[in-house]
């Protein structure tokens, strides 16, 4: 399911330094922290619209993130200023402030879940034979929710999962024996409704052909490696020894996401998971998830991601390499 959609906020930077002409509207622009001449972790605004760009001041209005909503920086980051770039990594001023930012927001709650073709177990069967939906007393479920594959193994799908009180109960179309559970609640950051088709084509089959992620969106791109990070935990093999050459290809290598697919095939082969950012990255790199470290990587066509992910990421990610002591061949 999709949360809703954040409302529109207004944004002021001020004490700017312009890069380039700021753009009169674009669909996604990042804000992030400087300190010590290096910007860190990121915010994205979407649907944004400059409604004033004046001196050393920019007015902006646009969507923070849904992250920011269901985590908010109540305060701002201790920064020596605030960098705003493109999706492009076009750096389009420094600014010594960001009003508006930085703030509690209302939660982005998802709409209620409805558990359809329920089997209970035997304790909540019995319990829901004694539940009498008249609002005298509550029935609660607490519950993770995993996945089967068409060829058994089962991984999970949602941490936490859905903690909420039954609303209603009734006969389901999907079995004779089944139920369809109404839910007070939604789940704890859902699964976007774009990434059902993957789900269902994952659950038939595991990927066996490189590339499948390469015509997702950026976004889908992430639910692939949710997914395969799933996937991972439920078909762990040992460590390919250490000293290994693994071959990463970086044609397809257009943006972050897009590197943590093409790095997990070329450490664990289609569908293959080997980090989702730079921390997952860290645990990989310490053994236990496929390859032992110290290893090669030779990476052909690394200049487009070098210049898709900005030379600054791209070193960054470089050193993370160095310290875990892996070797990396460019060409």
């Amino acid at each position: 399911m999709d949360l809703p959609d954040p409302p529109l906020e207004r944004v002021t930077l001020t004490g700017c330094d312009r890069v380039v002409a700021v753009p009169a509207h674009f669909d996604v622009a990042y804000v992030e922290p400087i300190v010590n001449g290096r910007t860190g972790d990121f915010t994205a605004l979407f649907d944004v619209t400059v409604s004033a760009s004046d001196g050393d001041r920019i007015e902006l209005t646009g969507r923070v993130e849904q992250q920011r909503h269901l985590r908010p920086d109540g305060e701002p980051p201790e920064a020596d200023g605030f960098q705003l770039s493109l999706d492009d990594d076009t750096v389009i001023a420094r600014c010594r402030t960001v009003d508006g930012f930085f703030r509690e927001r209302t939660e982005l709650l998802a709409p209620p879940v409805t558990l359809l073709g329920f089997r209970p177990s035997p304790g909540f069967a019995a319990a829901l034979a004694a539940w009498r939906p008249d609002g005298t007393e509550d029935l609660e479920l607490s519950a993770a929710i995993s996945a089967r594959h068409a060829d058994g193994p089962e991984f999970g799908i949602l941490e936490p999962g859905v903690f909420s009180t039954v609303r209603a109960v009734r006969p389901s179309a999907l079995g004779p024996d089944l139920l369809d559970v109404e839910l007070e609640d939604g789940v704890w950051e859902p699964l976007p409704a774009g990434a059902r088709p993957l789900w269902e084509s994952w659950l038939r089959q595991r990927p066996t052909v490189s590339g499948t992620w390469v015509p997702l969106s950026p976004h889908m791109r992430h639910e692939w490696l949710r997914l395969a990070l799933a996937d991972h935990r439920y078909r762990a093999r040992p460590d390919r020894p250490a000293g290994t050459t693994y071959h990463l290809d970086g044609t397809q290598v257009t943006d972050g996401n897009a590197f943590y697919c093409a790095l997990g095939e070329a450490i664990n082969g289609p569908g293959g998971y080997f980090g989702w950012n730079g921390y997952a990255l860290n645990d990989c790199l310490r053994g236990e998830w496929g390859a032992a470290p110290p290893f090669t990587l030779r990476w052909t066509a690394h200049e487009k991601a070098k210049n898709s992910m900005g030379v600054e990421s791209f070193t960054e990610l470089m050193a993370v390499f160095a310290q875990a002591d892996v070797t990396v061949t460019l060409a």
